[in-house]
């Protein structure tokens, strides 16, 4: 790892933290939700949030100056990102910086990177991702949805599900089918779909802590300008890989997994005293606290790989899979230590703003979310350490 970013990493977290402060009320505690999850009343502020970073170029540091970005490497924007994870900002955006940008970048023609990575940088657009299908979750190189190039267009027929913000996005990111469904991967597709264009019909899915950031998506006759495929015809596959090795850093994850445990800690050296705490529980927080370092430094392997250009397929299943089930671990030891107050999400009870029994609930889908443990596992195991599949 190159530790001489560390000096570019704290000058960045000192200016998010400016802008955070600028922005975000002083009793601020998040809404206790994830990242991508803004409840409606925080909409604005979201919002504001964004402007002000875009401001300042940070709210896509990694892009090039001539996108509205500031040509910062990973570390910069690993940095932005846990800090924003640490101080539960809410956030908008996560999907248009974080995975199509990268994805852009490499990948798409000058066109579509004047278009849209400027706007993203400089007027925060929000983006949806449309990868998993009612058949195809774990396994998309088997999805059904279909685009069929007719005069100068495709048309896209079929349907989306756990379309994270469809009904907030302006814009799609789109995996389907442009060869036989025998091709698999080989013959799949990326497309940037406007939201709204006609034929397209969104459906919400209402999680079970009462969040509204899924969506079922319905595409019939949908058609999309050829110059909306991303790259090569039947090369969506190789560009989707690229954009799930970014979606598997939890560089956010790893901020908020900091948050609460040092919440936690300050909350019982408020009641026994420094030191004080029962032998279990203190040595419940010596775990997470070593998991959390753990996987803050599998998260920053992951970060210099991307700096240094090399492929990172198994570092980053590593990294997910980690920082994933170790989070839902520590929700788990949070809610045994607190007992009943753990659990009250609201009110006079609830403590720590009531995230515990909400990232409870959240941490579940964390270990699914981007590819489930089952398929980080298996990823490590044949790419990584070249198992055979059975």
């Amino acid at each position: 790892m190159d530790f001489r970013s560390r000096q570019e990493m704290e000058a960045v977290r000192a200016e998010v933290r400016a802008v955070l402060s600028s922005v975000l009320p002083a009793d601020w505690g998040g809404s206790g939700l994830l990242p991508m999850d803004v409840l409606p009343e925080h909409m604005g502020l979201a919002r504001q949030l964004d402007m002000a970073l875009a401001e300042r170029g940070l709210l896509a540091p990694s892009f090039p100056p001539e996108y509205g970005g500031r040509g910062m490497g990973p570390y910069a924007h690993y940095a932005l990102l846990e800090e924003l994870g640490y101080h539960l900002a809410p956030r908008l955006t996560t999907i248009a910086v974080d995975l199509v940008g990268p994805v852009l970048l490499l990948y798409g023609s000058e066109e579509q990177r004047r278009q849209h990575l400027t706007r993203i940088a400089r007027e925060g657009t929000i983006w949806s991702q449309g990868f998993s299908e009612p058949q195809a979750g774990s396994d998309l190189t088997s999805l059904q949805t279909t685009a069929r190039r007719r005069d100068g267009c495709y048309v896209i027929n079929g349907q989306k599900i756990w379309t994270s913000m469809a009904h907030q996005a302006e814009w799609i990111i789109l995996l389907a089918r442009t060869g036989p469904p025998e091709s698999r991967g080989r013959g799949l597709s990326l497309f940037l779909v406007p939201a709204k264009a006609p034929g397209i019909t969104i459906s919400p899915i209402v999680d079970m802590t009462g969040a509204h950031m899924l969506n079922q998506v319905f595409f019939e006759d949908v058609e999309v300008p050829a110059e909306n495929l991303v790259g090569e015809e039947n090369r969506g596959w190789v560009y989707a890989t690229t954009l799930l090795q970014h979606e598997r850093g939890d560089a956010i994850l790893v901020g908020q997994f900091r948050r609460l445990l040092d919440d936690l800690r300050s909350l019982l050296q408020s009641r026994y005293g420094r030191g004080k705490a029962p032998a279990a529980v203190r040595h419940a927080l010596a775990q997470a606290e070593v998991e959390l370092e753990v996987g803050r430094l599998l998260n920053l392997r992951v970060v210099d790989m991307a700096a240094r250009g090399l492929p990172m397929d198994m570092e980053a299943s590593v990294c997910k899979l980690f920082v994933s089930e170790s989070f839902q671990r520590f929700t788990h030891v949070a809610c045994a230590i607190l007992g009943l107050w753990g659990l009250a999400r609201e009110g006079k009870g609830s403590v720590l703003g009531g995230r515990v029994p909400y990232y409870l609930m959240a941490s579940v889908p964390t270990t699914i979310i981007a590819g489930t443990s089952e398929v980080q596992r298996m990823i490590i195991a044949t790419r990584g350490l070249g198992l055979p599949r059975s």
